[in-house]
Parts: structure tokens; sequence; C-alpha cells
């Protein structure tokens, strides 16, 4: 970006969330320092935050009675507590919208500031951080219904966010699979932004020691329907190694404890739960496998990158691995390609090297701050339109 240019456009990004506190909070982060490095931050509203080097006075945060709603609907598997949270979320902020160039929301959290915004005559960006809101809900339904489950959204928060991407200017979307999704879903390709997501490629490195005895398979994330589980457990199964490691790194959600309970006592099987830093598990690792039906761009694939590791997974992961460079892609739902993959990169240290060697390299390429360079830059062109 042109230096010369730094400071001329004004952004207020706004997210609903806990801002640098995980997740999408963390993703926000690098958006937001990105944004305050080169001068354009104008004001941040979030519904708390966590102290970083971005001033104080720059955040405007909705505060106590936002944190206990997120906390509550942690247990509601409805959604109707996470929705009820970002309308009231979305009412505060649209009270303290400023003049600026740029308003950046994320999806669900917007739809009354995004009105705000269009009659202060202010350039909108929507994130949506997945595939288009129909492309998702149609997909994960039909999922769910293979393991014989209802996938719930609230029809209203469905409604919601498909208000708020036909309202904005612009949607940013951080894959390939989440451009495909908008375009098979009849969206105008003109209003699409695509950047994709970044790693802290510092943290998350290469161990330095050998590679860890036993062979070890590595999944990080929500351990549920939505990452493709039941289908590496299968995997798993039908391989049959009894001198090998298996580790799900992540919550075990409800919907996935009838399913994990059918492969109980499969030989190297480790259920770790969560890990609030998983960059051990990276690097006592040789692949990472990540068969997700459904993601943005999934942040995990991008760790196992910086860490060395070959990646097996779907389009549906968003993720930024070439087929056969960094790892292998495979169709979603199919076991028989999982096992093929897995064996094929346990037999052959050479291209388990050299895949390892790749996905670092690859990795250097999507750096956080890369990313917050990326995103400052969209913004100047879309404020100045």
């Amino acid at each position: 970006m042109d230096a010369t240019a730094e400071g001329s456009v004004k952004v207020i990004y706004s997210i609903g969330s806990k801002f640098a506190g995980g997740g999408i909070g963390t993703t926000a982060y690098h958006a937001v320092r990105g944004l305050y490095r080169y001068g354009m931050l104008h004001r941040l509203l979030c519904g708390s935050f966590r102290p970083t080097e971005i001033p104080q006075q720059k955040i405007r945060a909705m505060g106590l009675s936002d944190r206990i709603l997120r906390k509550l609907a942690v247990y509601d598997p409805r959604g109707w507590l996470w929705y009820i949270q970002s309308l009231l979320f979305d009412a505060w902020a649209s009270r303290y919208l400023e003049p600026c160039d740029v308003f950046h929301v994320w999806g669900n959290y917007g739809l009354r500031s995004l009105q705000r915004a269009r009659e202060m005559d202010i350039t909108t960006v929507v994130e949506w951080a997945s595939a288009h809101p129909l492309y998702q809900a149609r997909l994960l339904r039909e999922e769910y219904a293979r393991w014989g489950l209802a996938f719930h959204t609230p029809p209203a928060a469905l409604r919601r966010a498909l208000a708020e991407i036909a309202m904005a200017d612009f949607v940013l979307i951080p894959s390939d699979f989440a451009r495909k999704g908008f375009l098979e879903e009849g969206f105008p390709e003109e209003k699409l932004l695509q950047v994709p997501f970044g790693v802290d490629t510092r943290r998350f490195r290469p161990s330095e020691a050998n590679s860890p005895q036993p062979f070890r398979v590595l999944f990080v994330g929500q351990v549920g329907i939505r990452k493709g589980v039941p289908y590496l457990l299968e995997a798993w199964r039908r391989l049959g190694w009894k001198d090998a490691e298996l580790w799900l790194v992540g919550r075990v959600l409800p919907e996935c404890r009838p399913i994990l309970q059918r492969y109980q006592g499969l030989p190297g099987l480790h259920l770790v739960g969560h890990l609030d830093d998983p960059v051990e598990a990276y690097q006592q690792a040789d692949i990472f496998v990540f068969p997700s039906i459904e993601e943005g761009s999934a942040l995990v694939t991008y760790e196992a990158l910086a860490c060395g590791l070959p990646v097996v997974t779907t389009p549906n992961s968003g993720s930024v691995v070439r087929d056969g460079v960094e790892g292998f892609i495979i169709p979603i739902r199919d076991v028989d390609a999982l096992v093929g993959r897995m064996e094929q990169l346990r037999a052959d240290e050479h291209l388990r090297q050299a895949m390892g060697r790749a996905a670092r390299e690859r990795a250097e390429g999507f750096t956080w701050e890369a990313y917050g360079r990326k995103l400052a830059g969209i913004m100047m062109i879309t404020g100045q339109t």
C-alpha cells in the first residue's frame, strides 16, 4: 500500500464479540491492528476487549451485559441467545456510529448499524467468514440429517444475515470456497472482496526435535459434525493401526458424543480436549487431518502449515493448502480418500518431509501482518469509491 496514502481513509470496525479474545476476536485484532498501523482506524466498536496496543480511546465496548449474554449463549444449542446478543449489540453499536469513510461490521452484528451508515452516506463492508448463509445452512442441514440430527439455526438469524449482505456495499470473504458459495447463490461478484486469514509464524513453527514416535495424526477444532470428525473416526477404524495415534484436540460437542461411543477403545485414539495453547500438539504430530464440511477459512489449517505439517483437508475448509504441494485436498465425506492419503503420508517419509517444508514456506506468505496490510489496502480502495 502506498505510504503516502496512509490516514486518508477512516474506518469504524464493529464486532459483537470479545476483541482479541480468541476465535473471531483474534482475527478482528489482527485486522484492527493493520488499520491502526496504517492510520485508518477511527473507532473500534466491540462487545468487550482484551487490552492490546490499540489505544483505549479508540475503543468503545458494550461491556458487562454483552459478556453475560455471550457466556449464557454457549449453553443454548438452538442459537437463540446468540441471536438476541447480536440484536442488542447491533442496537447499541448503531448509536455510536460517527462520520467516517468505511463502516466494517462482522455478519449477524450489523443490520441496524448498516441502515444507519447508509443514512450517513458511509461505504459499508460486511465481513462474512463462511459460505453464503443459504449455502451454508443447506449444507449443514444435509450433513446433520446424515447422522439423524437436526441442524438448528434461528430462521430470524438467517433472514437477518441475508438482509445484511444484500444491504452492504461490499462483502468481505476469506477463501475460494466462500466465494463459490456466494456465486452459486447468485450473489453479485463485483460486491465480493477476498482476503485470506493469517497465522503467527513466530509462535507457530516447526519443532526442532525429531519426529515423534509413534506416528501421530492430529486434528484440532471442535469435535463435532461440522468438522467432519465422524469420517475421520471411521477412517481411523479402517486403518487398524495399532502402533500409531490419533489426537483429537478440542471440545467435544454433545452432538458427537454418541458417535464417539461407537469408536471407544480404538487403538491410539486420544481425546485430548481443549488446549489454550496448541502449539506443542502441532509440533508433536506428523500430519494434520481436517475433513471439515463447512468453514470460511479454518485458522487451524494455517497453524498446521506454519508448524511444518502436511495437511489433509477438504476444499470446504477454505484453506490455502494446494493439493499435492503442502498436503492433499480430498472430497468431503470421503472415508476412502482419508484412508488412502493417511496411508500414503505414513509410508512415504520423503514425501512427508517435502510437504512439511512446503507447508512452512506457504505459511510464511500468510502472516497476520500480510493480512492486516491487504485489508488496509482494500479499505483504502473501498473508502475512495
